[in-house]
């Protein structure tokens, strides 16, 4: 595997302008989703971020505002006078934005309401390791890149609730036992299986893994290894970007077969 240089999140992802990028699994997603859209924007391209299932309601630190709307028509006509925007159906009363049907996604992007779109694709309950229950995720048709999510801080800790969401699954997929440590490699299986975070992979997207919490001590060697586990693999995995995606630099590493 050879190491690849890359100035921010979007061009390590390699998505930019035609782009719909759906992020799937736990430890940085939402982070993520914002600052794809916020580099996409200051770039000068209409971007949105979107999600399929539930977020929390964007803060006042967060780069993308809140837009709901009932409709796909409501959706549009806002795009067009907002800049940088997070997309919902409705606030809920627990305060989670209500995620747009993947059929909408599609659409903003095919009639060029916008130029990129990053969506968030299924939860993980704020856990850094996760794995897909049998509704999820929920993947637009339309996504050209397609990116497993997974925090670094997981490996080493028990497989547990505490850490994990979707225990059982998360041990169906790896082989771990519940309470058993998370590992290198059983992240490399997660990440590499088509029970794990490659389910609901579209046809003809491209994959690249983004492995968050490299400002961890101990972290950016520990996502070296887990990009040699997932690299050496015969999978569709284009590449590996180790990141800290909280951090005014949020690249640490582009790796690449």
């Amino acid at each position: 595997m050879r190491r690849v240089v890359a100035r921010d999140l979007a061009s390590a992802l390699g998505a930019g302008r035609g782009d719909l990028v759906s992020l799937v699994g736990a430890g940085g997603k939402t982070t993520a989703l914002y600052r794809l859209t916020a580099e996409w924007t200051s770039r000068g391209l209409t971007a949105a971020a979107a999600t399929t299932t539930k977020i929390a309601v964007p803060g006042p630190e967060d780069p993308c505002q809140l837009l709901c709307a009932e409709s796909y028509e409501g959706l549009a006509v806002g795009i067009a006078r907002h800049r940088s925007v997070v997309l919902g159906r409705r606030v809920l009363a627990s305060r989670k934005v209500e995620g747009i049907p993947p059929e909408w996604c599609d659409r903003l992007l095919a009639e060029g309401r916008v130029e990129a779109l990053a969506v968030e694709a299924d939860g993980a309950g704020r856990r850094p390791v996760k794995a897909p229950e049998a509704w999820e995720p929920v993947v637009p048709a339309a996504t050209t890149v397609f990116v497993p999510v997974l925090g670094l801080s997981g490996v080493g800790l028990p497989l547990t609730e505490a850490h994990a969401f979707r225990v059982e699954r998360i041990a169906a997929v790896t082989g771990l036992r519940a309470g058993a440590a998370m590992t290198v490699a059983a992240f490399g299986a997660l990440l590499t299986s088509a029970q794990g975070l490659l389910k609901g992979l579209p046809h003809g997207a491209r994959v690249v893994v983004l492995l968050n919490q490299a400002d961890l001590p101990g972290a950016r060697a520990v996502g070296e290894a887990v990009a040699g586990e997932v690299l050496s693999s015969s999978g569709p995995i284009d590449r590996v970007v180790v990141a800290a995606l909280q951090t005014p630099s949020p690249v640490r590493e582009v790796w690449k077969r």
